[in-house]
Order: C-alpha cells, then sequence, then structure tokens
C-alpha cells in the first residue's frame, strides 16, 4: 500500500498554517518514529512564531509588512514539504507501519490506491487516560478491536468482543501512543482488520 501525506497548503489561511505547525510539532516532540526530523522542529518553532507576529502586525500595517508576512509564509511552506518528505521517507522504511508513522507525526494522509475504507476510529475523551473507539455499523454480528502500545514489536492485544461497535478504553497512562485495530465478524466470515489508528494522550 503506497501513501502519500496530504499539504493543501494553498486551502489553508495563514493563521491555519500556524495552528497545523504548532500541531505537527507537537505530535513529533519525543516522538520516537522521528530521531533527527530534518528540516528541525526547532526551525519550524522559531518560523511559525516570527509568521504569527507579522502575521499580527500586517492587519493594522503597511504594504511592506504584508510583503514580508507573505515572504515568511513562502518560507513556513516549504519547511512542511520537507518535513512531510521526511516524515513518508522514515514511513516507507517502516513497511506495514507506515500508515500510523505518518498519523503519528500530525500530518494528514491520503491513500493513493482506490479501496473501500474500513470507518473504525478512536480519539481522546474529556476523562483522562480514555480513548472512545467506533467502528461503522453492521446489520449482523460481532466486532473485535485490539490494541498495542509499540508498533515496532506488533504485539497485539484483543480488548474488546462484543456486539457494539463502540468501546471505551480506560485507565491508560498519559504521555504515551496507542494503536487499534478493528474488525468485524457476520455469517459471511471475519473482515480484515482495519487500518491502524493512532491516538495520543497528552499529559
Amino acid at each position: 500500500m503506497a501513501y502519500v501525506i496530504k499539504l493543501a497548503l494553498a486551502l489553508l489561511t495563514i493563521f491555519q498554517k500556524i495552528e497545523k505547525s504548532r500541531h505537527i510539532t507537537l505530535m513529533m516532540t519525543g516522538n520516537t518514529n522521528f530521531t533527527s526530523p530534518n528540516p528541525s522542529l526547532n526551525l519550524m518553532n522559531t518560523t511559525t512564531n516570527q509568521l504569527e507576529a507579522l502575521a499580527l502586525k500586517a492587519k493594522e500595517g503597511t504594504k511592506s509588512d504584508t510583503a514580508a508576512m507573505r515572504a515568511k509564509e513562502r518560507e513556513l511552506d516549504i519547511l512542511f514539504k520537507q518535513l512531510s518528505a521526511y516524515v513518508l521517507g522514515v514511513a516507507n522504511a517502516n513497511g506495514t507501519t507506515a500508515e500510523a508513522v505518518i498519523l503519528s507525526s500530525g500530518f494528514d494522509l491520503r491513500a493513493k490506491a482506490n479501496r473501500k475504507t474500513v470507518l473504525f476510529s478512536g480519539k481522546t475523551t474529556k476523562r483522562p487516560g480514555e480513548i472512545g473507539l467506533q467502528h461503522e455499523g453492521i446489520e449482523r454480528g460481532s466486532y473485535e478491536f485490539r490494541m498495542c502500545t509499540d508498533l515496532t514489536k506488533a504485539l497485539w492485544e484483543t480488548i474488546y468482543r462484543g456486539t457494539r461497535g463502540r468501546f471505551l478504553v480506560t485507565d491508560l497512562p498519559a504521555g504515551a501512543w496507542y494503536y487499534f485495530q478493528g474488525r468485524t465478524i457476520t455469517a459471511d466470515g471475519t473482515s480484515e482488520w482495519s487500518d491502524v489508528v493512532a491516538v495520543y494522550l497528552i499529559k
């Protein structure tokens, strides 16, 4: 399966780019998948902060202030493209875990190949240490969800079997990545496992 990172920078406002840059920097900081980001996360942070300052100044500033803002925006666009290329290179080197590696970076993912997507998702809730999982509904059958904390070892643990398509995983330590997959079991047989869903619990 070949993957590409979706940037869509032309569709983002300057402040959306600033938010996106900070989200990616947060996701990649301390992420063991990315030991030597290129460009560095410090450079991403510095350029993002500079762009924010210039954007705020340009609101009430002169044409030269706007020009400076646009120049800095182009710098950040280049950094986005360079960093996404680095993430994709790391992901491709990880074979079957490529999708989870990309998602763990904070970048958006788009698959090249057309295929039926299994709607399985996971996200944090308002309660500490809790992640909610949800699988698309089926008319008759059951669901199975599994979890692991280290994709390089792929030590999957079944955490749910039942007829409901939703499940809450609780009492998880914060400051760590958690990876999930789901599948269905019907009279027609057992489905393939879904794509890996990666969720980070912030401390």
